[in-house]
């Protein structure tokens, strides 16, 4: 099965790419198609967020029933080719209703994956083969901050879109075409659960509903600091956009690999012990991370910022393989699809529906307040962005984002919350 890894985490790499290539880009996107920081917000969040969290449940139904190769691949197709016209948006409808188009292919990655993961491998190896899985993110990270921006650099964000669009619709055909669907461990009822039935019994887990809603709060701070880095480190700290991107993708990709490989392997080693340890690790891993990032946006020195902000991702990439894992582990062999659908809603309509939005109008409220203070009016920002027009707007990104790492530490009680349940819901994971 050592293809069928290679293969997800191929797709899942693109799935990131395709995904963070507009936080690298926004930059040029924002100017070449006249927008603000909110329109900014609403394109990588509720544009993505809402189709991408409605169409993971019947898309997870299906792959729960269903041969989840396909599904994987018409997926990637589809979110390759939408990418593909972003390239060409013209306005901010255009991309608005590419970027949603992305998220309704994207939706189908993530659920059939996990099941598939399940089927193919044993369960004492499961936290460590979705944590390499997971990896991807990361390693994607680094792909879109440090090729996308090299490329976006020399041929302009358009040119970037559509060679993503490209590869993917490659990467689906040889997806479909080499990888086995594996043989379900276990036939579901022989009955089908309503889709509310299936539902109720997962939430009825308390462990998994709050380690869902934890793993979406979370992402209020991680999606933020995803849209926004670059944009924070050009105006806060005069970067380049090649410099810029290389920064996040040390920050958000390079640490991410580390400590997502290191996380999943301890998780499972640990867990045969102390089964809590998928929520406690996520827990002070968030608490940490919170903590540092909320002072890394208002230090005055790029070096100093960015070092911190490295330490502050190292605790930020424990929570997903285990939240992600847990859901694996208490949902019977017919719903593992479905877990995963669930922990992406909370993750997608919190995460990015709300964070990068949320963040991009705090940011532009306090940007305007420090504009205002300085004795600017707005059309002497438009017609000539002097010195004190840019470092109002890069006050308001500053204290934006340290409000959104706030979510972090929120997230960390939930998880810690959840580890009074953990143990008694896994054992009880095949009761209806």
């Amino acid at each position: 099965m050592s293809w069928t890894i290679v293969a997800l985490f191929l797709l899942n790499c693109l799935n990131y790419i395709d995904r963070l290539l507009f936080s690298v880009a926004q930059e040029m996107i924002k100017v070449d198609l006249h927008l603000s920081d909110f329109q900014l917000g609403l394109i990588g969040g509720p544009a993505f967020a809402i189709l991408y969290t409605l169409f993971s449940f019947p898309i997870a139904r299906a792959a729960d029933r269903g041969r989840r190769v396909g599904i994987i691949a018409f997926s990637l197709m589809l979110w390759s080719v939408m990418t593909a016209f972003c390239g060409i948006a013209a306005n901010f409808l255009q991309m608005l209703v590419g970027r949603a188009a992305v998220s309704i292919g994207e939706a189908g990655c993530t659920p059939a994956s996990h099941s598939l993961i399940s089927d193919a491998f044993p369960a004492r190896r499961r936290t460590t083969v979705i944590a390499i899985f997971g990896v991807a993110g990361p390693v994607g990270a680094i792909v879109a901050a440090v090729a996308g921006g090299a490329l976006i650099a020399a041929f302009g964000w358009r040119t970037a879109f559509l060679l993503c669009g490209m590869a993917g619709i490659v990467l689906a055909l040889l997806f479909r075409a080499t990888v086995p669907e594996p043989q379900r461990s276990q036939p579901g009822p022989s009955h089908s659960a309503s889709f509310i039935d299936t539902v109720r019994q997962l939430l009825v887990r308390r462990s998994f509903a709050l380690v869902a809603v934890a793993g979406g709060i979370a992402g209020i701070g991680s999606y933020a600091n995803q849209q926004y880095m670059v944009s924070f480190l050009m105006r806060g700290h005069g970067l380049s956009l090649a410099t810029a991107s290389l920064l996040m993708g040390l920050v958000i990709g390079g640490v991410g690999i580390v400590f997502t490989l290191i996380g999943g392997p301890l998780m499972d080693f640990g867990g045969r012990r102390y089964p809590r340890i998928k929520a406690w690790l996520p827990s002070v891993g968030l608490l940490w991370c919170g903590s540092l990032y909320a002072v890394a946006f208002q230090l005055p020195t790029v070096g100093l910022a960015v070092a911190l902000m490295v330490f502050a991702s190292m605790g930020q990439h424990f929570y997903m393989p285990a939240m992600y894992a847990h859901g694996q582990d208490v949902a019977p062999p017919h719903m593992r699809a479905m877990a995963s659908a669930i922990i992406i809603a909370t993750s997608s309509l919190l995460g990015y529906g709300l964070g990068p939005p949320l963040i991009g109008l705090v940011s532009d409220i306090l940007g305007e307040a420090a504009r205002v203070s300085a004795g600017l009016s707005l059309a002497d920002c438009v017609k000539r962005p002097v010195e004190a027009c840019e470092a109002a707007s890069a006050q308001g990104l500053r204290l934006s984002l340290s409000f959104g790492s706030c979510f972090f530490i929120l997230a960390a009680g939930l998880f810690a919350l959840a580890s009074r349940w953990m143990i008694a819901d896994v054992n009880d994971h095949d009761q209806p």
